[in-house]
């Protein structure tokens, strides 16, 4: 039998044991708190750092078990009815009630730090580790600046004709986009400039807007005319015994195709005055200067930068037709005011030439490109994607295609 004495003595014990052990949670709750509010205190630096553990987990500002106790002891406190204990805990659980708020907007504070979501970095895209907050920051930021855009658009089309950049005596009458800084030339610096650089994109100022100009048309007297172009090529010192008395003249018509599309050039001869012998560009010339012929007669030429380009293209995006790119070429054919087309099936046979050359000579220089160390001579590597496909068709009940495989 139990004695009710006893057993009253026993929980006043409890209760006391009880008690001791909340307000030391509490003592320890508290230091924690004041910790924090010291810490916080402290300015942050300019750059916003996220402490992490190795696993990419953050670290909060404070630790998680003084959260847990903190809202543990607010629940815990209300069973008590004593006098003096029943006091005391109310004010335990008014300054735990007062804490846990405090820590709260501490932790928030700090997570938007962390965070990069200060309420003064909302105008930069840089402010929001979000996504779609970035997201909606830059196309507000285009959609502000667009009318202004439109503008400068319009304005560009429309051009006084200012004074040459290289002699700074003539009014500019050609405006090249590929002899920036200066691009404003006059009709005789622009004759002496691209002479040799064919492959500029040149525009002419007409009635004060831009029109684009191909390579054989030039100002002459103020006045539109045609001119001939020749191809730039390396060509030899001397063809004969003579003294030196060779002339440029002017050579067979020939297309050259690069990346800005199609140009109706000359191919450059040389000729002795004196002993009338001539030299003429062949294939051994044009390779030689980074050109690829497209047929035996040798009437329309490629530029390599073009073949490795394609090549590139194809990788990215094997199911791209060459058709497809060739038409992209005569787009920019017309755009620089040019005009012409490129014939596919010579273009095509062309470039598997090219690429059969190419495997050649990788093979005279021994560069192998399919060789993969992980499989040669011996196997050092085994595919872990078999061994999942194996797994899953065991698991799906599928014996024959297990077999097969």
């Amino acid at each position: 039998m139990s004695d009710p004495k006893l057993n009253q003595l026993l929980d006043e014990i409890n209760s006391l044991v009880n008690q001791a052990e909340d307000m030391d949670e509490l003592q320890r709750l508290h230091e924690v708190i004041s910790m924090q509010q010291e810490a916080s205190s402290i300015q942050p630096p300019t750059g916003k750092w996220i402490k992490s553990y190795s696993e990419g987990n953050i670290v909060y500002g404070r630790p998680r078990f003084s959260r847990k106790q903190a809202a543990g002891l607010s629940h815990r406190q209300t069973g008590r009815t004593d006098g003096s204990l029943s006091s005391a805990l109310e004010t335990s659980v008014e300054m735990t009630d007062d804490f846990s708020h405090i820590n709260a907007e501490t932790f928030l504070q700090e997570l938007k730090r962390s965070l990069g979501e200060d309420l003064d970095d909302q105008e930069t895209p840089q402010a929001s580790s979000d996504w779609s907050v970035r997201k909606s920051l830059v196309s507000g930021w285009w959609e502000k600046v667009r009318p202004r855009l439109v503008e400068k658009m319009v304005a560009k089309q429309h051009v006084a004709s200012p004074v040459c950049q290289k002699c700074y005596l003539s009014p500019a009458m050609i405006h090249c986009c590929d002899c920036r800084p200066h691009p404003f030339l006059c009709a005789r610096c622009d004759i002496s400039i691209h002479k040799a650089q064919v492959f500029h994109n040149r525009d002419s100022i007409t009635d004060g807007f831009f029109q684009p100009l191909p390579p054989t048309s030039c100002y002459v007297e103020k006045v539109l005319t045609q001119c001939v172009c020749l191809v730039p090529l390396e060509m030899p010192g001397t063809i004969c015994s003579c003294p030196q008395s060779l002339s440029v003249i002017t050579g067979k018509p020939i297309s050259v195709v690069t990346m800005n599309g199609r140009y109706d050039l000359n191919l450059p001869e040389l000729k002795c005055e004196v002993c009338q012998a001539t030299w003429s560009a062949g294939v051994d010339e044009l390779v030689h200067n980074d050109y690829w012929p497209a047929t035996s007669q040798i009437s329309t030429v490629y530029a390599t930068d073009i073949l490795f380009s394609f090549e590139e293209l194809k990788m990215a995006a094997p199911g791209m037709s060459s058709q497809a790119f060739l038409r992209m070429l005569d787009q920019r054919t017309v755009r620089f005011g040019r005009t012409g087309k490129i014939i596919a099936d010579s273009f095509r046979k062309s470039f598997l030439e090219w690429e059969a050359v190419r495997f050649e000579v990788d093979k005279v220089i021994r560069e192998d490109h399919f060789n993969c160390p992980a499989c040669t001579p011996n196997m050092l590597a085994v595919s872990v994607d078999g061994n999942r496909k194996h797994y899953r068709l065991y698991q799906g009940n599928r014996p024959s295609l297990m077999v097969s495989s």
